[in-house]
């Protein structure tokens, strides 16, 4: 019995470590960018924000072109329904927007040096309003990606006390 009960922890712990309990902020695909695309070059760039907050923001890069995949500057990515779009974050917004490209960018050049599949986070500490102390933010990307450096990118975000109170 003690060694069925040990058994099943075992596997729960495993099945735990595989689990992704966050949804993303954010989706990048990477598509039909031909030859060129490990240059990262794309013709058509859409973005589409999340409208209900359940759903992440989309951005979808295809075709072989002369512009860059990145994240608009002016970012509505946070919808006022969703609980993640605090005061904060929005005064931050910039700086999240800012972090998302940095990933991207980071992603692509660790792709073309063979990387393809992988993970990069960024940190945002922000003095907190109202009290001492800092807030922080980890901006996370996970891509996968096939030699030509098309494929999927997914951007999430976290809040921490890391830094706390001070």
């Amino acid at each position: 019995m003690k060694r069925l009960l040990l058994c099943l922890c075992i596997c729960f712990m495993g099945i735990s470590l595989f689990a992704e309990g966050d949804r993303p902020i954010v989706i990048v695909h990477k598509s039909n960018g031909g030859y060129w695309a490990w240059l990262n070059l794309y013709n058509d760039i859409l973005y589409h924000p999340s409208e209900d907050g359940v759903e992440p923001a989309t951005l979808d890069c295809t075709g072989a072109g002369f512009s860059a995949c990145r994240v608009p500057r002016v970012n509505p990515f946070l919808t006022p329904g969703d609980n993640a779009s605090s005061p904060t974050l929005q005064r931050i917004m910039p700086a999240i927007t800012d972090a998302i490209n940095e990933i991207i960018e980071k992603s692509e050049e660790r792709s073309r040096s063979g990387n393809n599949n992988g993970s990069y986070t960024k940190k945002i500490a922000t003095p907190s309003n109202g009290h001492s102390g800092y807030e922080t933010f980890f901006i996370q990307g996970k891509w996968a990606y096939n030699t030509y450096g098309e494929g999927t990118l997914k951007i999430y975000i976290n809040q921490s006390s890391i830094l706390g109170r001070i």
